[in-house]
């Protein structure tokens, strides 16, 4: 039998009026074979029989059957649209999981590891999205459990950490005791030449069973908690590499984490550059899960070529971008949100110049200075500062006030020159010989004179980075100062040449720099006066027993109300000198595709790291579904 005589029969069995053996109700009989029939159709139930119901077209019209199918498919739609009525109002649509987003990130990847990340931008990011620590910091700088389910103190010395039972490494080992001595340990060898050993060098790390560790100090340091946000290692993975080569291991560009993302695969040019990289939501992450199932990264020389990419989409998101470049774009189809971090952009004084050695002067600039200006100038983009501290802020006016300023300069000899523009020009007081008030008057009235070529004029210099932002204020700078009859020079210049030279030579008036401060908020480095020799950060070059005495007494603070008592004394001292100006803290544009969904209430991510807007991106999602209300 072929396979149509196969399908023939098969539906004259299925349709049984056609089969080979005739349904009872079909049957011949020898009387009233007709009468069967009917009734075995029309027969009342109460409920139709399927024989009654698979009879239905042979005993309906046409027109009949056209009636009904049309009232059925009109109930049905009415059901479902009733139906929708009483059940969307419950309905909200949700995050699912699923989806990609690709970043665009300045730079290249050179070591994804924790304890050699602080050096590189990119790396950081990386690093803040494979590995966890023990805390990690929120927005205000305070560290909080992470990979630690519990911490205490056991004395000022002594602090004792429980780990989580559930968390993992990303190739499925749990992250235990061992891995954490492992890394600190690994820290502060030398071998490693990790930039962290100066923090970890005088910490003891002790395993006391499979989930417990102790840190042991050799002086109280509170602080230290901020860093202990390093991300873990996984000791069965470097424990067989040599200590010297632990900066060209190849874990290094594979690396294995604890973090909410693990990667998947990277890819090269002919040169060895890396590219991309690519991750994956790791499902057995601890904490709150990602809704994006892959992040990409791609990376680029500048922001501008970023934008292009963005604007190609090649990527969806470019940050960081400073407000001079991000007010002048504009990109279809994208969203604009502002980075927040504790940074603050300052205008150092070296108080070893000649001229600026005198306090007065510096003050006279400081008075200069118009915050609500400034403000407007960048247009939204920054907030004021007014304190090296990023939530300790003086109720000091943000006005100016530039007659104070030239009245202050006149006092100290620097006169106004008799043609317009021009600067000031140094004329040494005249000795009092009388205390006639009139006389007292007209001495300290303000003259104008003419320079010589043996004047000494009121010049300055500012140097900053070539970086668009900084270049803008500095320019301000120079008006504002001109203002008060200085005469003002900005010398731009690459930020790593910049930052060598005035750590070595020291020869510079003004700096202008954008600083950052590390996770405990400690500014010693800024301000103690053991900063000054080559290579320190003291840009200021001050040297002040008061303020060397505040940085002392915040080191000792071990409680919150202490440190912010020692803060604000420190603010205090430096504020009595003058040594620096605090400009503003700057903020940040974040271009990111309209179509990555951001849950964000604030306009504003305030982060204590940059790499944290991407510990936040756990929130984002691009894919969509429906929950029921609650």
């Amino acid at each position: 039998m072929t396979f149509v005589e196969r399908l023939r029969a098969f539906f004259r069995r299925w349709f049984f009026w056609h089969g080979r053996h005739v349904s009872e109700e079909l049957a011949p009989t020898t009387t009233h074979a007709d009468h069967a029939l009917v009734l075995a159709v029309t027969e009342p139930t109460r409920v139709p029989r399927w024989t009654q119901l698979r009879l239905f077209s042979q005993v309906v019209s046409v027109e009949e059957r056209r009636v009904f199918w049309f009232s059925l498919i009109v109930g049905i739609f009415c059901i479902a649209v009733g139906a929708g009525d009483l059940i969307y109002p419950h309905l909200e649509p949700a995050p699912r999981v699923g989806g990609s987003y690709t970043e665009a990130l300045i730079g290249s990847p050179k070591s994804i590891n924790p304890l050699f990340a602080s050096a590189n931008d990119v790396d950081r990011d990386l690093v803040a999205l494979i590995y966890s620590g023990l805390f990690r910091l929120d927005a205000r700088m305070e560290p909080v459990p992470d990979l630690a389910e519990r911490y205490t103190w056991l004395d000022e010395k002594t602090l004792e950490v429980r780990l989580r039972a559930d968390a993992r490494f990303h190739d499925g080992q749990p992250v235990t005791a061992d891995d954490v001595v492992f890394t600190f340990d690994a820290a502060k060898n030398p071998a490693w030449r990790s930039p962290l050993l100066p923090i970890f060098r005088s910490v003891k790390t002790l395993r006391i069973d499979d989930v417990t560790v102790q840190l042991q100090l050799d002086k109280p340091f509170p602080g230290i908690l901020a860093y202990l946000t390093t991300g873990i290692l996984p000791a069965h993975i470097w424990q067989d590499v040599v200590e010297t080569n632990a900066q060209i291991a190849e874990a290094n560009l594979k690396p294995i984490g604890s973090g909410p993302y693990r990667v998947e695969s990277f890819t090269r040019d002919a040169k060895g550059s890396i590219l991309t990289y690519r991750l994956t939501r790791f499902s057995r992450y601890y904490g709150q899960k990602p809704y994006i199932e892959t992040l990409q990264f791609k990376f680029f020389p500048d922001h501008t070529m970023a934008l292009d990419g963005l604007a190609n989409h090649q990527v969806d998101g470019v940050a960081f971008l400073p407000w001079t470049l991000a007010s002048k774009t504009q990109i279809p189809s994208t969203i604009q949100r502002s980075l927040e971090l504790p940074q603050v952009t300052v205008a150092f004084f070296n108080t070893k110049d000649k001229l600026l050695k005198e306090d007065k002067i510096r003050q006279a600039l400081s008075l200069a200075i118009d915050r609500e200006e400034l403000e407007r100038l960048v247009k939204g983009q920054a907030g004021s500062a007014t304190s090296p501290f990023p939530f300790l802020e003086t109720t000091s006016t943000k006005a100016g006030n530039l007659e104070s300023a030239r009245m202050l300069l006149d006092e100290l000899g620097w006169k106004e020159q008799t043609e317009a523009g021009a600067p000031r020009v140094y004329v040494a007081p005249t000795p009092r010989t009388t205390t006639n008030s009139r006389t007292r008057a007209a001495a300290t009235t303000p003259t104008s004179t003419i320079a010589t070529a043996s004047s000494t004029l009121f010049t300055l210099t500012i140097d900053v980075p070539a970086q668009e932002d900084l270049i803008a204020v500095a320019n301000w700078l120079k008006r504002r100062w001109g203002l008060i009859g200085a005469q003002v020079d900005v010398h731009v210049e690459m930020a790593e040449t910049l930052r060598k030279r005035v750590t070595t030579d020291r020869t510079y008036q003004v700096l202008l720099w954008n600083i950052l401060p590390t996770p405990d908020q400690d500014v010693t480095a800024f301000w103690s006066s053991t900063q000054t020799a080559e290579y320190g950060l003291n840009f200021s070059q001050i040297a002040d027993r008061t303020i060397d005495t505040a940085i002392e007494s915040l080191k000792a603070a071990t409680t919150t109300s202490a440190i912010h008592a020692s803060r604000l004394k420190l603010l205090q001292a430096i504020e009595g000198r003058t040594p620096a100006i605090f400009l503003l803290r700057p903020r940040y544009a974040y271009f990111v595709s309209d179509r990555v969904r951001i849950p964000a209430t604030e306009p504003v991510f305030k982060l204590a790291n940059p790499s944290d807007r991407l510990l936040q991106s756990v929130d984002w999602y691009v894919t969509t579904g429906w929950r029921w209300k609650d």
